[in-house]
């Protein structure tokens, strides 16, 4: 052990620029709860929500670009709580029951003992996100002192209540429970679901009719009846965790005549010093009060600067999204251009990692959705000038919305396969690799040829 001084050299960051740096990386709703608690703990800050007259404005002018929108949009930002209401009824549950619920509600009262009813929670809280019980029968039998027999019948119990297939233990069983349901007359699907639900994924009606030795025109009856099934019992039923909403921080609103950026500053509150601690550093309040409110007031007002420069770079940065992205805003996601955050930051005359943290968790709203901001950062594919109208890189987004249209269009009886898909971009100047082709396919969850196709 000894005592010996060493160089080295480290990057130190001001506390200004750390807290304007964390501050530009925080959505509205982070912001939101910083900025109160920031008042809880610093006496001088007062928080100022958004006037009454401020959001009325703001709601005005976005009132005035719906109007504009056509009927489809209108009908999609008026969607409101009775049209949930509806969704939930048509599906069999209630806005904000959850499966556990549902099902403890349809044994309540029909003569089960205490031990039964515990063990009916027990086996509802078990469910995974499916609604199947995969736990087996140890475990409660073991917590409740009972035979795993009196746990299956417990179990047998709630496999008969609604949703049919709930509490199943795999999906074979939850088809079949759903199927038998069902009555008499669907002893085909029966057979197809306990010994070829594989090949029914693949899509391999032909092999499925052959192993069975029926015709393919009865398999493709027998496929149709089992896709009405639910292979999830617990879709529909609130999951009891907290819903998140997200808060647009810019908005781009198009008008017949014009685009117009709205800054979703409505969306936290104001930071305000308050007077009183302000008259208070006039007077002779002793050192250490002086000392200790000067603190806060700089505390305060390094914040609202912080604030300022993030709206401001939103701002940018929105303005900048126009113009490189504007046949976007004007006809959708087919226009989106290939645009790198290193582009954005020479134009705005900043570092790139100032876009990263800026861009970080937001989301644009427009007349198309509301977006990541990081949706409008794509790498491009370099394309042979030549073979383009437009000379300019293309988005992967652009080259996945037309592979989407090519399979939309294809001889549902003869899909394309992922070397024809790659064949036909090729006629139109788009070149890509088959590799690519399936990367982007499988990213839209899109089946290969053979689960695309039709008998």
């Amino acid at each position: 052990m000894g005592i010996q001084s060493e160089q080295s050299q480290k990057q130190m960051m001001p506390q200004k620029m750390l807290q304007s740096v964390e501050i530009l990386q925080m959505n509205a709703q982070e912001l939101a709860e910083y900025i109160r608690e920031l008042s809880l703990e610093n006496p001088v800050v007062d928080i100022e929500e958004a006037a009454a007259e401020d959001k009325g404005k703001e709601r005005d002018r976005k009132l005035e670009w719906l109007a504009s929108l056509d009927e489809q949009n209108r009908t999609y930002y008026q969607y409101d709580r009775r049209d949930k209401e509806d969704y939930m009824n048509n599906i069999g549950a209630k806005e904000g029951e959850t499966l556990k619920d549902a099902l403890m509600l349809q044994l309540i009262g029909n003569g089960y003992s205490e031990l039964e009813m515990a063990v009916f929670e027990y086996i509802a809280d078990s469910l995974n996100s499916s609604g199947y019980y995969t736990e087996g029968l140890e475990a409660p039998a073991i917590r409740f002192g009972i035979t795993e027999e009196e746990a299956a019948a417990c179990l047998e119990v709630m496999k008969r209540l609604e949703p049919a297939g709930v509490c199943a233990g795999s999906l074979k069983e939850c088809m079949t429970r759903q199927i038998d349901r069902l009555g008499e007359g669907y002893e085909t699907e029966r057979a197809m679901a306990e010994n070829y639900l594989e090949l029914l994924g693949k899509n391999q009606l032909p092999a499925i009719a052959k192993k069975m030795k029926i015709s393919l025109e009865q398999v493709k009856k027998a496929a149709e009846n089992i896709k009405k099934l639910n292979p999830r019992p617990a879709q529909g039923f609130d999951s009891g965790g907290m819903m998140r909403y997200i808060v647009p921080d810019v908005t781009i609103v198009k008008f017949q005549d014009r685009f117009e950026i709205l800054q979703n500053s409505y969306a936290y509150p104001g930071i305000q010093i308050n007077q009183e601690y302000l008259q208070m550093l006039e007077t002779d309040c002793g050192k250490e009060a002086r000392e200790y409110l000067n603190g806060k007031i700089h505390q305060a007002r390094q914040v609202q600067e912080a604030i300022e420069k993030r709206g401001f770079m939103l701002l940018n940065l929105a303005k900048c999204l126009m113009e490189v992205q504007g046949d976007f805003f004007l006809y959708g996601p087919k226009s989106l251009r290939s645009f790198m955050m290193k582009e954005a930051a020479e134009r705005l005359s900043v570092h790139e990692s100032t876009i990263s943290r800026a861009v970080k968790g937001k989301y644009l709203q427009c007349s198309w959705g509301v977006y990541p901001f990081s949706y409008f950062f794509s790498r491009g594919l370099k394309q042979p000038s030549g073979n383009l109208q437009e000379k300019e890189d293309m988005s992967a987004v652009r080259i996945q919305q037309r592979l989407k249209e090519l399979m939309e269009e294809e001889d549902k009886y003869a899909p394309y396969s992922d070397q024809q898909l790659k064949e036909r971009l090729e006629q139109e100047g788009i070149v890509i690799s088959r590799r690519t082709v399936v990367k982007y396919r499988e990213a839209m969850g899109i089946s290969n040829s053979r689960g695309r196709k039709q008998f």
